[in-house]
C-alpha cells in the first residue's frame, strides 16, 4: 500500500473514475452533488475521465453530461477512445479460433448469458431475459446472432473481437464458466467486473496499464493520479495510480490493495473525493 500524500490543486491532477458501483448510483444516473464537484474539479485545472468496461455507445450520455474532453478508457483497458475526435486510440483484441468462439458462444443458456464485442457493437447468440436486463443497465442494443454461430459471423474476423462477458446466474454458475474457459486455453486474461459478470479480456490488458498509455498520450506522466472503483476489474487501477481509493461498497479484495476507502457510492462517493482535493491545505485523506 502506497503513502497518502496531500494534494494541494486541481491543478496537474488526473482523476479516474470508474462508472457502474463508483460515480453512477443504483439508477444508473450521476447524482448532483458528483456532477457538480467533477465540473468543479475541471473548471479548477483537474483532468477527469472514465475508466469502464462499457462501449462508447454506452458513455456518451455520461460524456455529454460532464463535457468529458479527454480520452476515456473503456473495454476494461482495452481501448482508449476520445470522445472529442470519435477515434479509437489504442486498442487490442482477443486471439481466439472458431473452435474457442463457438464453444464460448454454447455457454449461452438460461443461467449463463454470452456478450460479444466486436467492432464496437454488443453481439449475443440468442435473446434472453438476461439480455434485456443487460441493455436496459447499459443503454445498449445487443444484435442477436439467431443462435450459437451465426452464418453472418462466418467471416468474422477472430481479431477483431475486443472482449467476451459472460452473466451468470448466480457466482457458482460463472466459476463454473470461468473452468471451463480456462480448458479452452485461450491466450487471454479474465476478470471479475462484478460477482457474477465474467470478462474475457486480450492478453496483458487492464484498466491499470491502459492508465499508463493514457498518461503518455496526453504528456500528464508527472501529474498525481487518483483511481476511484469497486470492483476486481478496477484493482490495477487503483495500484497503478498514486492514489488508489476503494468506494465503501468495494469488493473486499479491491479494498485490501486500495491506499485508502471513501463513502459508499450512493453518498456520492466520487464528491467525497473531489471536496478533498479542492482543500488546497488540507491532506486528501
Amino acid at each position: 500500500m502506497k503513502a497518502v500524500e496531500s494534494v494541494k490543486t486541481c491543478q496537474d491532477t488526473l482523476l479516474v473514475s470508474d462508472l457502474d458501483g463508483t460515480l453512477l448510483n443504483q439508477r444508473k444516473k450521476i447524482s448532483a452533488a458528483n456532477k457538480a464537484a467533477i465540473l468543479s474539479f475541471i473548471k479548477n485545472g483537474g483532468l477527469f475521465t472514465f475508466a469502464t468496461g462499457r462501449i462508447e455507445q454506452s458513455v456518451a450520455p455520461f460524456v455529454e453530461q460532464l463535457g468529458i474532453n479527454i480520452p476515456l478508457i473503456l473495454y476494461n483497458g482495452a481501448k482508449i477512445y476520445c470522445p472529442v475526435t470519435k477515434n479509437v486510440l489504442y486498442e487490442k483484441q482477443l486471439k481466439i479460433d472458431k473452435f474457442a468462439f463457438e464453444a464460448i458462444c454454447s455457454l449461452h443458456k438460461e443461467e449463463t448469458s454470452v456478450f460479444i464485442y466486436y467492432r464496437s457493437n454488443i453481439y449475443t447468440p440468442l435473446r434472453n431475459r438476461t439480455v434485456e436486463i443487460y441493455e436496459e443497465k447499459d443503454g445498449v442494443e445487443c444484435k442477436d446472432l439467431g443462435g450459437s454461430y451465426h452464418p453472418d459471423f462466418v467471416e468474422l474476423d477472430a481479431s477483431a473481437i475486443t472482449k467476451i462477458v459472460i452473466i451468470g446466474s448466480d457466482e457458482e454458475k460463472v466459476k463454473e464458466v470461468e473452468q471451463f474457459i480456462v480448458g479452452l486455453e485461450i491466450k487471454c486474461d479474465l476478470v471479475y467486473s462484478e460477482a457474477n459478470y465474467l470478462e474475457i479480456l486480450p492478453k496483458g490488458v487492464s484498466k491499470g496499464e491502459a492508465l499508463m498509455h493514457l498518461k503518455k498520450m496526453l504528456q500528464v506522466e508527472a501529474y498525481k493520479t487518483i483511481a476511484i472503483g469497486d470492483h476486481l476489474n478496477d484493482v490495477t487501477l487503483l495500484k497503478k495510480a498514486d492514489i488508489g481509493i476503494a468506494v465503501d461498497n468495494a469488493h473486499p479484495g479491491l479494498k485490501h490493495v486500495a491506499d485508502t476507502v471513501t463513502v459508499h457510492h450512493e453518498q456520492h462517493a466520487v464528491a467525497a473525493v473531489i471536496s478533498k482535493v479542492l482543500k488546497e491545505v488540507r491532506p486528501l485523506f
